[in-house]
């Protein structure tokens, strides 16, 4: 790994198709030119290109800081191809492999995570505030907030690394919510088009609507079974909607697990009309919550960090999911 410079060197890799850059082309002109020459830009459109500037920037270009700019997928990503670089470097080498403090920046649609870590609004301008505030500095002096993951282990598949996980009936609102446009707008006319639809039966409700109703399996939260259940969130994140203006989820500070709230009601109706006390994070009888749970058994498809796992083998066979916390940590740089 090539030696660190003495003060930040910050590396950038943006998602040229996450919602703000395709509407602003920021990846391509605006935040190039706010770095300047002693910093790196670099825009991926793939996997495989996200791997090669990870191992450019990080082995080749003496980065130590790195800028992940893109929605909740994006990042998501760029963390899980990070810690593949690691592990892969680790047995090459045989020594640890130090992660760089990581900067999350507003490039996509909703930005839960980054908005988490208290990244707000344009992502060039939060990247010329690094800059201003931190251009200076030495990497170990950053303010830098180490954020635990959860370990998503699914039957037959590598596990997997991120912040929010979903069960089947999340993914499934998640899948029904693209179908109504991007952003907070198609997200409120989703949930126009839930209460609608149950009310009046629409034609979308009626093709559609068996996609929130119980999966019929089981979800354990730290060996407590619940055999009737809707779905269950976990998060090691605040989970913040509407641009933070609702806590759907708050995350204890000194807890070491994840937060996990299991939903036990199962009618349409009810669940529906349940919706603005789970947006806000009131108490309710039907829901369950764990502030610092450790281990969370389900199965079928869910989401991470908003992308969609989803399980195609028959009704009756789905895989098993276990989530519990990664033993790796990472920084995020708190601004």
């Amino acid at each position: 790994m090539a030696a660190q410079a003495e003060v930040v060197r910050l590396g950038v890799i943006s998602n040229p198709f996450s919602r703000t850059n395709a509407r602003t082309r920021l990846a391509d002109r605006l935040i190039p030119h706010v770095l300047g020459p002693h910093h790196v830009a670099v825009t991926t459109r793939t996997a495989s290109e996200l791997d090669a500037a990870l191992r450019r920037l990080l082995l080749d270009e003496g980065v130590n800081v790195l800028g992940l700019n893109g929605g909740d997928g994006t990042l998501n990503l760029g963390v899980n191809r990070l810690l593949a670089l690691a592990r892969e470097r680790e047995a090459t080498t045989g020594e640890p492999f130090v992660l760089p403090p990581l900067l999350f920046l507003n490039g996509g649609t909703l930005n839960i995570v980054s908005r988490a870590t208290g990244t707000k609004g344009n992502p060039a301008v939060t990247v010329r505030t690094f800059l201003e505030r931190y251009g200076a500095s030495r990497p170990e002096d950053l303010p830098v907030r180490p954020l635990r993951m959860l370990a998503v282990a699914t039957e037959g598949a590598a596990t997997r690394f991120g912040f929010v996980f979903g069960s089947e009936i999340v993914a499934n609102a998640l899948e029904m919510y693209t179908m109504f446009g991007e952003g907070y707008v198609g997200f409120s006319r989703f949930l126009a088009e839930v209460a609608l639809g149950h009310g009046v039966g629409t034609r979308l409700w009626q093709e559609h609507g068996w996609k929130l109703d119980p999966t019929g399996y089981p979800i354990e939260v730290d060996g407590r079974v619940f055999e009737t259940n809707l779905g269950v969130v976990a998060a090691t994140i605040d989970l913040a909607l509407a641009k933070g203006l609702f806590t759907a989820i708050q995350v204890p500070p000194n807890g070491h697990g994840f937060f996990a709230k299991v939903l036990l009601e199962t009618h349409r109706g009810r669940t529906i009309a349940l919706i603005p006390r789970l947006m806000l994070g009131q108490s309710d009888p039907r829901v369950r919550d764990f502030p610092d749970a450790h281990s969370l058994r389900v199965h079928g498809s869910y989401t991470l960090d908003g992308e969609l796992f989803i399980d195609r083998s028959p009704s009756g066979s789905r895989r098993g999911v276990h989530v519990t916390i990664a033993e790796r940590r990472v920084g995020a740089v708190a601004l």
